[in-house]
């Protein structure tokens, strides 16, 4: 069913509770979606992982070495 007279012709064929049925979503799901346009747009936070807590749970204690800073050691400048 793509067209509006495709979607009459179904409903005159349900029974008369079930086109109620119908009829009561259709007019909850209209409401909905204008409320939801005319409300003003929430800022959405997003939570970012915490790396240090994963890390401690793969690593553990051990510290480990920053290798940017020793490969700088390496270099000659």
């Amino acid at each position: 069913m793509s067209t509006v007279a495709e979607i009459e012709s179904a409903l005159k064929k349900l029974p008369m509770q079930h086109a109620q049925e119908v009829a009561k979503w259709l007019e909850n799901y209209l409401n909905q979606q204008a409320s939801a346009k005319s409300a003003p747009a929430k800022a959405m936070t997003v939570q970012l992982p915490d790396y240090a807590a994963r890390r401690k749970v793969i690593f553990g204690d051990k510290v480990l070495p920053n290798m940017v800073l020793l490969a700088r050691e390496e270099e000659r400048w």
